[in-house]
């Protein structure tokens, strides 16, 4: 494990878009699979698994498209908000830290966030096919239970990651807390015997059959 970290961190060194592109694509990738297994696993009906794999296809796009944003963006924050350096730290630092980390947090939560989940929504809408009318649809139903699904988990996640994670990590971290965030939400949709699977950015969130039907009637 230590060597393939090694070997990931020497190639990212040297093509960190494109490692990240491949590494961000392939998490998504693996997320969605992982909340299809869990969705087939929790519903009342029978039969083999089938996977859909357009729409881990879509994630794979998804989470590819994603990478470079993300890593530009996190440059950003760490120019904007910098860390104090170690000796600063030790001494009278830590409440520099604390304002540097919670700076960069509200940032991305404020700013991000909300345009990550609006951009989700759009591009997994014309990806599958449907036009501009649905995607409004979407974003009128889906966008703030999203946006609060996403406020009770990230701030804490992003806390650490800008805090404590090197740069170059940030991207694999939160993609790898993605997954299994994913998997979570998706196990607690299919306990709900009301719930209609939808999928976000980062969580799944719990749409009732009235919203789906109010969806329905603006498309």
């Amino acid at each position: 494990m230590i060597g393939i970290l090694r070997m990931w961190t020497a190639l990212a060194e040297r093509q960190p878009i494109l490692t990240l592109t491949v590494t961000n694509g392939t998490l998504g990738g693996v997320g969605d699979l992982l909340a299809q297994l869990i969705e087939k696993r929790n519903s009342k009906g029978s039969g083999r698994f089938r996977w859909d794999y357009k729409r881990t296809l879509r994630f794979v796009s998804w989470g590819a498209l994603c990478a470079p944003l993300f890593h530009k963006w996190y440059l950003f924050l760490n120019k904007q908000f910098p860390l104090p350096q170690q000796l600063q730290l030790q001494s009278n630092g830590k409440r520099a830290f604390v304002t540097a980390v919670a700076q960069r947090v509200a940032t991305d939560q404020c700013i991000y966030a909300p345009m990550g989940i609006a951009g989700f929504f759009i591009a997994m809408n014309y990806m599958e096919g449907k036009d501009w009318a649905s995607a409004k649809a979407r974003l009128s139903s889906y966008f703030w239970p999203t946006l609060a699904a996403n406020y009770a988990v990230w701030p804490a996640v992003q806390a650490v990651n800008f805090g404590f994670v090197p740069t170059i990590y940030r991207v694999p971290f939160s993609s790898i807390v993605s997954i299994f965030w994913n998997a979570f939400i998706s196990w607690a949709n299919a306990q709900s015997a009301t719930a209609v699977d939808v999928p976000v950015e980062t969580p799944h969130t719990k749409i009732t059959p009235r919203q789906a039907e109010r969806i329905d009637s603006k498309v």
